[in-house]
This record gives C-alpha cells, sequence and structure tokens, in this order.
C-alpha cells in the first residue's frame, strides 16, 4: 500500500528537474511566490549588508567616554520562585567588567524561599535592594516596582536563570553615548543545546533569527524589541513612555512605544546571554503560543494605527516594519494550510512527492541561511555548527510545518478566543484590569 502513496526517493528530484514553469507554478505556488521570493530577499539583504559591513558602534570619543562613564547603571531582577538559580547569577554580575551601580532584585510572590534568601544576599553585599511581593503579580509588574525606586540612568532588565558574558554589561552599555538612543538589547544564545531534539532546533533557530536577523534589522534600524531577558532602558526614555504594561508581551508593546516616541533601538551583537530553552514540545508549544498571540494583539489591535496615514505620530519606517510582519509572518502562515489542503485536493496521494520537493528546496534555503548566520556569529567553535547540521537538514519540519502550526494555532485562537487575556504567564487578576483591544 505505502510505495502508492509516498515517493520513492528519487521521485521528488525527477519532479523539480522535469517541471516546466506553468507545472511548477501550479505544483509549487505557495512555495514560489511566499517562500522563494522572502528567502532571496533575506538573503541579498543579509549579503549585501555583510559585504557592506554591518552597522557598528561609533568610536567613542575622550569626552562620550567620560560622559558615559558618569551614567549610573542599575540593574532589575525580577524573578518567581527563583531562589534555585539568584545566588550564580547575582555572582556572574558582580564579576562584569562593568559594575552595575546599584543591583535591585524583586521577589514577586515565590514560594520557595526565594524571600528570605534576598535578604541573606542582601547582607552578603552581593544586591543593594530587595524587594517582595506578597502575592505574585507578573514579571511587568514586579519590574516596574524595580524601575520605580532605581536611581540609575539606564535601568538594565534582567533573568535570574540566564548567564551572562563577563563583558557583556559593558558592551551592552556602549550605544547609549548616543542620546538618541532608548533602549538596547543583546545576543541571546541556546545554553542547553544538546539536552534534548527541541532544544537543538530552537538552537538554530535563535542562531538565524536573533543573531542574525537582529543584526540586520540594526543594520535599517527597525529592531522592534528589546528581550525582557537582557535589555537595558534609559531612564528618561521610560519616563516619557511609560513603563512596562503588566501584562504578557510587554517587551514589545514598550520597544513599539519607544520607537514610536523616537527613540532609537540598537542590537548589540557581540553582548551575549545564554539562556535553557524549552526542552520539550509541550513547553515549546506552550512558550510560543503565548509568544505568537501576544504578538498579534499588540501589532494589530493596540497599535493597529500604524498602518493609518492619517495617524499624527505616522512613521514610514513603523508602517513597513508593519506591513513586513503582516505579508511575511502572518499572511504566510494563515494561507499555508489552504496550499496543503489545495495539493491534496488536485494531486491526490502524489501530494505527498509536491511536498518531498518542497522539502527539498527547504534544505537548500535553510543550509544557505544557517551558513550565513554562522559566518556573521563568530561565537562558535565549528564543532558546534557540526554538530547543529542534522537539525538544519531538517529544520523545513520544525521551522516550516511543526512551528507554522503552533503559530496558526496560536493566532486563531487570540483572533477568535481573545485567548491572551487569559494567559497563565499572568496571573489572571492582572490581566482582567488591562485595557482590552
Amino acid at each position: 500500500m505505502f510505495p502508492h502513496v509516498f515517493p520513492s526517493l528519487g521521485e521528488p528530484f525527477r519532479l523539480l528537474a522535469d517541471l516546466d514553469w506553468p507545472t511548477f507554478l501550479t505544483m509549487f505556488w505557495y512555495m514560489a511566490v511566499v517562500e522563494i521570493p522572502r528567502y532571496t530577499l533575506g538573503f541579498v539583504i543579509i549579503g549585501s549588508v555583510m559585504l557592506l559591513g554591518f552597522r557598528r558602534t561609533r568610536q567613542r570619543t575622550p569626552t562620550q567616554q567620560r560622559k558615559a562613564g558618569r551614567l549610573r547603571v542599575s540593574a532589575i531582577i525580577a524573578g518567581h520562585n527563583e531562589a534555585a538559580a539568584m545566588r550564580k547569577c547575582l555572582v556572574s554580575l558582580n564579576e562584569q567588567t562593568r559594575r552595575f551601580d546599584e543591583i535591585i532584585v524583586i521577589d514577586d510572590g515565590s514560594s520557595d524561599g526565594m524571600r528570605a534568601m534576598l535578604h541573606e544576599l542582601r547582607s552578603e553585599g552581593l544586591i543593594d535592594m530587595a524587594l517582595s511581593n506578597q502575592v505574585r503579580c507578573g514579571k511587568a509588574s514586579s519590574c516596574n516596582l524595580g524601575f520605580e525606586v532605581a536611581t540609575g540612568d539606564i535601568l538594565v532588565n534582567l533573568d535570574a536563570d540566564c548567564s551572562y558574558d563577563r563583558d557583556s554589561i559593558e558592551k551592552l552599555l556602549a550605544p547609549f553615548d548616543d542620546p538618541s538612543v532608548g533602549a538596547t538589547c543583546g545576543n541571546i544564545g541556546v545554553r542547553n543545546t544538546t539536552e534534548s531534539i527541541a532544544a537543538s532546533f530552537q538552537a538554530v533557530e535563535y542562531l538565524v533569527s536573533i543573531s542574525l536577523g537582529k543584526r540586520v534589522m540594526d543594520y535599517f534600524n527597525m529592531v522592534i524589541c528589546a528581550s525582557g531577558a537582557f535589555g537595558a532602558f534609559r531612564k528618561e526614555a521610560l519616563d516619557q513612555v511609560g513603563a512596562l504594561v503588566v501584562g504578557p508581551g510587554e517587551d514589545l508593546d514598550l520597544t513599539i512605544r519607544l520607537r514610536r516616541a523616537g527613540w532609537g533601538i540598537r542590537f548589540v551583537h557581540d553582548s551575549w546571554c545564554m539562556t535553557d530553552t524549552p526542552a520539550s514540545f509541550a513547553a515549546l508549544i506552550r512558550q510560543r503560543r503565548r509568544w505568537d498571540r501576544d504578538t498579534l494583539r499588540i501589532r494589530f489591535r493596540k497599535f493597529r494605527d500604524t498602518f493609518s496615514f492619517n495617524n499624527k505620530r505616522f512613521k514610514a519606517t513603523e508602517t513597513w516594519e508593519q506591513v513586513e510582519f503582516f505579508f511575511l509572518n502572518f499572511l504566510v502562515t494563515m494561507i499555508f494550510p489552504i496550499y496543503i489542503g489545495y495539493l491534496f485536493y488536485t494531486m491526490g496521494t502524489y501530494a505527498w512527492t509536491v511536498l518531498s520537493a518542497v522539502a527539498i528546496v527547504y534544505i537548500v534555503l535553510d543550509l544557505i541561511g544557517f551558513t550565513l548566520a554562522a559566518l556573521n556569529c563568530g561565537r562558535y567553535p565549528l564543532k558546534f555548527y557540526l554538530g547543529l547540521l542534522p537539525f538544519v537538514l531538517t529544520f523545513g519540519i520544525y521551522g516550516g510545518l511543526f512551528m507554522r502550526m503552533v503559530r496558526l494555532y496560536a493566532y486563531l485562537e487570540e483572533m477568535i478566543l481573545y485567548a491572551s487575556y487569559r494567559d497563565s504567564y499572568v496571573p489572571q487578576r492582572v490581566l482582567n484590569v488591562l485595557d482590552r483591544y
């Protein structure tokens, strides 16, 4: 039975070799109209940027160096049940080449003894201020408490369960020499790459989408999200636009508000934060559903006026970024199941051969993207990239099929059910008082 359903190994290659253009467009219209132009445009932009040289942090004059050295820098670490990770995080922060002027830690209603540990750490001199919520309020609310009491000119938002290179903070702060910069974000790598198949796929994903993708976006001054795990913010900018919205997706929401207010957002590619990604596919699905729901709510509901030319705060770059997201992310995701249904409706079991040919094209495109990312990154040894090669070759299944279906589900549950307002990431009593869009 199966030989009549699934293609032989050579059949997809013969299909690609024998196609004329009309037949190619009939069978592969999704790939031809959506994916190949998207990848090709990306490769052209990335290649051009790499040849021309990435946007670099300006050489600092002695006056700028003195001025930057006088900036007071506060670390804000908010966490829920982070007692096990907190000491290690604080020790690493106290070993930074650019020491913090104050470290503020907020316990968000923890039940693992974190509150008592913070008092102990303060007595040891590892932190300057320990605050505690009596009940859990969510990370954004806890960070805002830290922002309120911080005395720094620059506020660095950190996660307790991440690790940082010794010069990460120094590099993260360098762009603030430019008074127009309102926020910076650092590079994020996967620390638990070899823990599971899911973690290995995410290592490839982070390398391409963050290490390379954000660096290209920085070149065009289009960094859209300063991560809540590793971002620095100018206090003056926060005072102007307001602090974090106490709900999910707070880092994207704040970054968009800063951009709309005219502040620059910089990505510092050589300032590294290492994090553990979800090790199971179940945990990964929960995380990405939350991220994608929040993205849709914030972009298309809260900031829908970005598409309005009559908006007094209209900016072409902001509208272009939203349009790019709509076509290359949202629309691509929504059309995908239509394409799959079209194939099986018109071609029956021969659709498996077409999909196998599509997978071959994805392998080629993903190999090119991964190679560009590896050449750009420069952090890891060759052994690391070779170890990820099997996951690059199968990345089309992960990114092109699995994650796309997760994203589709997240978009639908947000559009139909407003699911982001029932997200366990934030206590329901906090979500109940959020503005609804």
